[in-house]
């Protein structure tokens, strides 16, 4: 399953789980916000919506920079920026202060995500781009496996260590970025992007009249698309970081340490299943298969929510919404970067990043909302409803 990655693929996944090691603010920002901050269930959604905000924002900027300057200093500038306004946001107390910088954080951190993904394109080659970014999103789980179990314990010490942690955790990675992964030059970049439109040049000379000469993602009809449905599905699965720990708090009333090892269970089935289930289904299906039946078992894991009750029910939820991210996300992933054209990889990818932004603003506002209006119950079937249209 690992095999044909090249090396620097095996620096960008490292850096990536030094980031996500640290990742634990977000998982435990809707319940710091209602538990120790008394913010009220709707103020709090306002809040985590400010993370989709400042992500469509950073994600847009970081794209129109990524054609313009390249990925490589948008990767560390961004880790780096958003480690400092972590920092600075565990220091803030008014409700105000927190929204302001809860935007900054993604609207910095975010640029990450176009880079990254153009870095992908540019370490790897087209044949191993579903196990590339299998190994960059096993990274990002073996962190994000790590986050939730410390955040857990930092955050029945004292909240504010969550900050630390995943801000120095960001500032770590840009430096190893920088001091590990080659700079390539803009002569190299311009190299490598000459040689790949020679050969998509060639591949377009054979493709249908219709895909000829689309090098705009805004122009491209079955690319927007397709970033409709994935941010209908995204919306749905971002209540895994909103409602679902206000669920576990609420409704079962788990303490921190052990919402963090739930949650921690998502990362550990990716982490130890994705990449061998990539490598040998890739070819089986067709990608838009595996992203429907990924969506599906989304919609099972939130039906099941309702009739019945008990920590068994909580765990098999969330094997089924570990299963699903398995099987949607990757070739969401793969589909978007086939489907650029390398003289603009940036604006596409940052598409793709701003799909799931407007979901991550979307998502909390959409759960807080049903939540407080009609309980928990009634957002679980709006959810199914959602991914049934995906």
């Amino acid at each position: 399953a690992y095999k044909g990655i090249p090396r620097n693929m095996w620096i960008l996944a490292s850096s990536m789980f030094i980031n996500r090691c640290g990742s634990m603010v977000l998982l435990f920002m809707s319940v710091y916000l209602t538990k120790h901050k008394h913010f009220t269930i709707p103020q709090a959604g306002i809040v985590m919506a400010m993370f989709g905000i400042g992500s469509l924002v950073g994600a847009f900027i970081g794209g129109k920079l990524v054609d313009k300057i390249g990925y490589y200093p948008i990767m560390i500038w961004s880790l780096f920026l958003s480690g400092v306004m972590l920092l600075v946001l565990g220091q803030m107390q008014s409700y105000y202060f927190i929204a302001f910088f809860t935007f900054m954080v993604t609207a910095t951190g975010d640029a990450f995500r176009p880079a990254n993904s153009a870095s992908i394109s540019f370490y790897s080659n087209k044949e191993s781009y579903p196990q590339s970014i299998a190994l960059n999103r096993l990274a990002m789980n073996l962190g994000f496996t790590i986050g939730p179990i410390l955040g857990g314990i930092l955050a029945s010490i004292n909240y504010t260590f969550l900050f630390w942690a995943d801000g120095i955790t960001c500032i770590l990675a840009a430096f190893f970025i920088y001091v590990v992964l080659p700079n390539p030059s803009r002569k190299n970049a311009d190299a490598e992007i000459s040689a790949t439109s020679k050969e998509d040049e060639n591949k377009e000379n054979n493709a249908m009249p219709a895909e000829r000469g689309v090098l705009s993602p805004y122009k491209d009809k079955i690319y927007l698309l397709f970033l409709v449905f994935t941010t209908l599905y995204a919306t749905a699965f971002f209540q895994f970081f909103t409602s679902l720990p206000l669920y576990y708090k609420n409704v079962y009333h788990l303490q921190e340490k052990y919402i963090g090892w739930l949650m921690a269970f998502n990362g550990i089935g990716v982490a130890v299943i994705e990449m061998f289930l990539i490598y040998h289904i890739q070819n089986r299906w067709t990608q838009f298969k595996f992203i429907s039946l990924g969506i599906v078992l989304l919609m099972i894991a939130f039906f099941m929510l309702i009739p019945w009750f008990g920590i068994s029910i909580l765990i098999l939820s969330m094997l089924f919404i570990t299963f699903s991210e398995m099987l949607a996300m990757p070739f969401m992933s793969t589909y978007a970067i086939k489907k650029a054209p390398q003289q603009s990889m940036g604006q596409y990818m940052a598409l793709y990043s701003m799909s799931w932004s407007i979901a991550q603003i979307v998502a909390p506002l959409v759960g807080t909302s049903v939540i407080d209006n009609f309980g928990y119950n009634a957002l679980w079937l709006v959810l199914a409803g959602i991914a049934a249209i995906a």
